[in-house]
């Protein structure tokens, strides 16, 4: 993983991006290097890594955004959208666990999809 800390990616008022592999995090968190949010931040960006690679990338940003935007019109609301994305709630159940990258099951994401 490259961590690359800039102003510009993610948008503002998202700490990180995940882009194998590259991980773009706001400059603004850098102060949080070693601290359980950081830590947290990188296991659910890792998940979102082997997300990546297991849909051969152009995929998972095609379903990423199709998905997104579904959902968006579902609840009419950008964050409640994201939050909703299968990659993302996957990610969101499982960053505080740090066996999950080891057991994880391929494509459990969709386990998500439902809801």
């Amino acid at each position: 993983m490259i961590i690359i800390f800039n102003n510009i990616i993610p948008f503002k008022g998202f700490t990180a991006l995940a882009c194998y592999p590259f991980l773009f995090v706001r400059y603004e968190f850098k102060s949080y290097q070693h601290t359980n949010n950081w830590y947290r931040m990188i296991q659910h960006e890792k998940i979102h890594f082997k997300q990546q690679i297991e849909m051969l990338f152009l995929f998972f940003y095609c379903w990423y955004v199709v998905e997104f935007v579904i959902r968006l019109v579902i609840h009419k609301n950008v964050d409640k959208a994201y939050r909703n994305i299968s990659f993302e709630k996957e990610a969101y159940q499982y960053e505080q666990d740090e066996n999950y990258l080891f057991t994880r099951k391929k494509f459990h994401w969709l386990h998500f999809l439902k809801g």
